[in-house]
């Protein structure tokens, strides 16, 4: 049925990713899944609780394509950069974050932690080091996002060279905090 909240969830996020937050209005979707803005309402709420939830699932159903490295470094850059690659895929989607959709990214950081932590970085570096990482790329990608692919090359150099100084920062305290 075309009223269903998996329908419309479906749809807004493919008229989302083709013409932005003005592609998701009550009408529009309405006019597209062929129901009325009363069944849009009652099955998603609002545009504002429609956009958090489109989100939340798209980060749920998300499997990042992150595997662990020889080292705990390349582990982290590896990470940041498929964390990079998700927001990306959906420019539109991910320049509508907010601090409130934290949460679906956060399954993704307690993966990151558990490898430097296995790694021998002690929890609380580990912990801060992660906060960091996280906040950067999702900080550089959300600038990248908002250029709408003006410098893309620029941008891509500028988060590599931020997040490997962030990863070599984090492995000389850890060497100081092991002397």
């Amino acid at each position: 049925m075309a009223g269903t909240a998996d329908a419309i969830y479906a749809r807004a996020l493919t008229l989302l990713d083709e013409e932005g937050l003005a592609g998701i209005s009550a009408r529009r979707l309405a006019t597209e899944l062929r129901c009325s803005t009363k069944t849009l309402y009652q099955q998603v709420g609002n545009q504002d609780q429609l956009v958090r939830e489109l989100v939340a699932r798209h980060f749920a159903a998300l499997r990042l394509e992150f595997s662990e490295a020889d080292t705990w470094q390349e582990s982290a850059m590896r990470w940041c950069r498929a964390v990079r690659t998700a927001l990306l895929a959906h420019p539109h989607l991910s320049g509508l974050m907010t601090v409130d959709d934290r949460e679906p990214i956060a399954a993704y950081v307690d993966r990151l932690l558990k490898v430097l932590i296995a790694a021998g970085v002690p929890p609380a570096l580990a912990r801060n080091g992660c906060r960091v990482l996280v906040h950067t790329t999702i900080s550089l990608t959300g600038a990248e996002i908002a250029a709408d692919g003006h410098s893309s090359e620029v941008f891509a150099e500028v988060f590599e060279n931020t997040i490997r100084w962030v990863v070599l920062g984090i492995a000389s305290e850890q060497e100081q905090s092991a002397t």
